[in-house]
């Protein structure tokens, strides 16, 4: 078979800066995990030696921040100087930059939701006010989070001994990104300084999905028992976005193994769209006076009284009344803010809400996230795996009233909702990322026995394969993809695809996939060659190179020996060339799929394989 183009996703020699350094012969390692999100980005940390005993260390103290909390805003602000402020550092009258996370993300790649949402629309507004790109701007938010993530960990540990350790982070990425927009984000992170040189080696970076990680962290944690046919629905409700994956437990003895059941789906339903409602009904309820508020005045409402207040502990089973008190600044001389001829009642400068008022903010947004379950449940249940579970995870998925609302709408059908308690369901991910690191031997750092989660296969997302050209057969192959090859001396079928894997099928961590092509040359090509790997959204893969079949990235090659060397071909004619022969396998890891490229038996290093995203 000899490729007319095509390949899909990142070769494995490019998938660490500097792995080639590292010697794998290390006593100890600093993992640290990165939930990078779309309004809130947490951080988790563990030495070889933590992780032996079961301790990750999350970080939940902040700059600028008085409380303990898991996570700080993905928010971002330049002063005069250019120079950005991050996270809670953000004065209370500015106006951040916000959801840049979704600029890495092409817009024929969002939902239309997403596409057409003020959020992301404010977002590439901003992009362009700035003069800055979404890696520029992702880059300078990490390099904030960056250094305070080694300041806390020096504090904890002592400068001298976390110089000497060698550093793996994992970043968790959407599950559904493809691989531009990793490559993207591992841009930022070089930029940003996370991967600059140490005295202790070099630092490698990998990249997992948010709802495995989210699974990992929750399923291991203590007290928490499965049996083999446990199926469990991971609910990452966040700020923006609610993403769920449906994962079987196989066997519950530790390692626990289990795999994704089905594909998993998201929507815009989190936790800053019941943010919006609250506003919207403080300013129906205060009308012209609401104008009066400045951004601080309007920021400590939403942040102070609603966030970490009436947000943070509403369920309806509680009768009180939840009290947002207004800034002193809505009062003009001696006004006083009384008002009890509607509800809610305003009492001295003090909004009075009830449970059913309240219960408004939170109607649409829950709506979707039970629509989403109910899609993901019928889906899993299609493929005979009916849940037994749903893990609330991620900002939203700790509210204690959207844990009401889902048990008694699902306790019915018998699935059991499981909420942890305090930080654990907004830390979920940045736990699971470095359950995650260490998993998968931390860069080749460390081989520390994980004991906790396997999963041994995921649902792919799309399908991947490469296009080539076969012995061309009446009735199978269109005329139009008739072409004669005059090197093989017969009619070929050009243009067609050879999938190494379908949307929808179950992607093993235990077995890639290997296949061989070759290519003939009349004369010295000059020992640089290209494979282009493509990519199909469609439910069902083509057999032939579409519209709808992109190209996700070309891999371009070197060959490492002289071109007289290569084997001699000889074809029907009599004619005389050379045919190099090779193979590109599949490997299942992590966040995404990698192509290796080999020759002669050999795997193709970085310094012969380059990847190249579109």
């Amino acid at each position: 078979m000899a490729p007319g183009g095509g390949l899909s996703y990142r070769p494995k020699s490019n998938s660490h800066y500097d792995s080639d350094d590292s010697d794998g012969d290390v006593d100890d390692v600093l993992v640290v995990g990165i939930d990078f999100g779309t309004t809130y980005s947490g951080a988790a940390w563990a030495t070889a030696e933590d992780f032996k005993t079961e301790q990750i260390n999350v970080i939940t103290s902040w700059p600028n921040y008085g409380r303990e909390e898991g996570k700080a805003p993905t928010e971002l602000y330049y002063d005069e100087d250019e120079q950005a402020m991050w996270g809670y550092g953000i004065p209370n009258d500015a106006t951040p930059v916000s959801w840049f996370k979704l600029l890495l993300v092409k817009d024929e790649d969002l939902t239309d939701e997403l596409r057409r949402s003020e959020f992301l629309l404010r977002a590439r507004t901003m992009e362009r006010e700035n003069g800055k790109s979404a890696v520029e701007f992702i880059a300078d938010y990490l390099r904030a989070l960056w250094a305070h993530i080694l300041d806390t960990i020096v504090k904890a540990r002592g400068e001298s001994v976390v110089d000497a350790l060698p550093l793996h982070i994992v970043i968790t990425v959407p599950a559904i990104w493809k691989g531009y927009a990793r490559e993207e984000m591992k841009k930022a992170a070089k930029l940003a300084g996370i991967l600059d040189r140490r005295s202790a080696g070099p630092t490698t970076i990998t990249f997992a999905p948010e709802p495995e990680a989210a699974a990992l962290a929750t399923l291991s944690e203590p007290g928490r028992k499965s049996k083999a046919g446990d199926v469990y629905v991971i609910c990452d409700a966040g700020g923006g976005t609610v993403d769920l994956i449906t994962y079987v437990v196989d066997s519950p003895n530790r390692p626990i193994q289990m795999h994704e059941a089905v594909e998993g789906t998201g929507g815009l339903c989190g936790g800053i769209f019941i943010d919006q409602a609250f506003e919207d009904m403080c300013k129906s309820r205060l009308k012209r006076k609401w104008d009066r508020l400045s951004k601080a005045g309007i920021k400590g409402i939403m942040k102070n009284e609603w966030e970490v207040g009436a947000k943070a502990e509403f369920k309806p089973s509680n009768t009180k009344s939840y009290i947002v008190t207004l800034p002193a600044e809505i009062k003009i001389g001696g006004e006083k803010l009384d008002d009890d001829k509607k509800e809610p009642i305003i009492k001295d400068g003090r909004i009075h809400f009830k449970s059913y008022h309240l219960q408004e903010a939170f109607a649409k947004s829950f709506s979707g996230i039970q629509k989403l379950l109910d899609e993901q449940i019928a889906r899993a249940r299609s493929q005979g795996s009916s849940p037994t579970g749903i893990i609330l995870v991620g900002g939203l998925g700790g509210s204690p009233y959207l844990y009401e609302v889902l048990k008694a709408k699902y306790g019915k059908a018998g699935i059991s909702i499981l909420q942890s308690t305090g930080m654990k369901p907004r830390t979920a991910i940045c736990r699971g990322a470095v359950y995650k690191g260490f998993m998968e031997g931390a860069g080749g750092k460390t081989d520390v026995p994980v004991n906790m989660i396997n999963v041994i296969s995921t649902v792919s997302r799309l399908s991947f394969g490469i296009r080539v050209q076969v012995p061309f057969k009446n009735g199978k192959h269109l005329e139009e993809d008739k072409i004669w090859d005059e090197d093989d001396c017969e009619w070929k079928a050009t243009n067609q695809m050879d999938w190494y894997l379908k949307r929808g099928e179950n992607v093993s961590k235990k077995d890639p996939v290997r296949k061989s092509y070759y290519r003939t040359y009349r004369k010295d090509f000059g020992g640089t060659w290209e494979v282009s790997l493509l990519q199909c959204e469609e439910v069902t893969a083509p057999t032939r190179k579409t519209a709808e079949v992109k190209t996700s990235c070309t891999i371009s090659c070197t060959l490492d020996k002289p071109f007289s060397s290569l084997q001699d071909f000889v074809n029907e004619r009599g004619e005389k060339m050379k045919k190099l022969s090779f193979e590109v396998e599949m490997v299942p890891s992590g966040a995404s799929l990698e192509f290796v490229v080999y020759i002669d038996g050999r795997r193709q290093g970085a310094q012969n394989a380059s990847v190249h995203f579109q």
